[in-house]
């Protein structure tokens, strides 16, 4: 026999029996067998004996008026009582053993990770060091292409005025003159759309991407 056949038994011998009475009953019974552990079972269902002398003393206390079978000292209950204490020791060793173990793995990370502090302060110094000359040097990239588009944009319209304010006395000189300041102008166009795919492209896909990342790494955590 074994508790699940146990616990079936005593729970079909006590079907005349309240079912208020007979769930405080199958509780008080399963929770001897959970604070013995699984390896112990045979020794407590030896020390219960038969469920039908066990189904029988709970009505004859419920009908004789006094406090149930399982509450009482009788010599089935005194001798799981008497087994019980061991089996909680023994639980309560294990937890403390695992207690201890837990602390001693929590002191032994934090004294590897002040030994090893210069190590990795130096690693995350030297990371945080390249991002920021990355982001420098993005942003230096903006600001030329700008400051290129602008200046080329000035030497356009300079060209263009002078020009033709040259076309009539020297045609020759007048149409190279607008000639170049056109080419200036399409050269500050080319900076000019290099300087919106950056801000509007190519900056916006690196903050979504930063933005996952940070997700990846501390939305799970938080979720765990």
């Amino acid at each position: 026999m074994n508790r699940v056949v146990f616990m079936k038994q005593l729970e079909s011998l006590l079907q005349n029996v309240s079912p208020a009475e007979r769930e405080e009953a199958l509780q008080y019974y399963n929770d001897y067998f959970d604070d013995a552990g699984e390896e112990n079972e045979q020794e407590v269902i030896e020390a219960l004996g038969d469920p039908a002398t066990i189904a029988e003393n709970i009505r004859r206390d419920l009908y004789g008026g006094g406090n149930t079978a399982y509450q009482n000292a009788s010599e089935n209950t005194r001798a799981v009582m008497q087994y019980q204490p061991d089996a909680a020791s023994a639980k309560q060793s294990s937890q403390e053993e695992k207690k201890g173990l837990s602390t001693g793995i929590i002191v032994l990370i934090v004294v590897l990770v002040v030994l090893s502090s210069p190590v990795w302060m130096g690693l995350v110094a030297g990371l945080f060091g390249v991002l920021a000359g990355v982001a420098a040097t993005f942003f230096a990239l903006i600001i030329g292409f700008g400051a290129a588009f602008l200046a080329l944009f000035a030497v356009m319209m300079v060209l263009v005025i002078v020009g033709m304010m040259c076309i009539v006395p020297s045609p020759l000189t007048g149409v190279a003159l607008i000639g170049g300041g056109l080419v200036c102008g399409a050269v500050g166009i080319l900076f000019l759309m290099l300087t919106v795919a950056l801000c509007g492209i190519v900056l916006p896909a690196i903050c979504k991407g930063i933005a996952y990342l940070c997700r990846r790494l501390f939305g799970s955590k938080k979720r765990a």
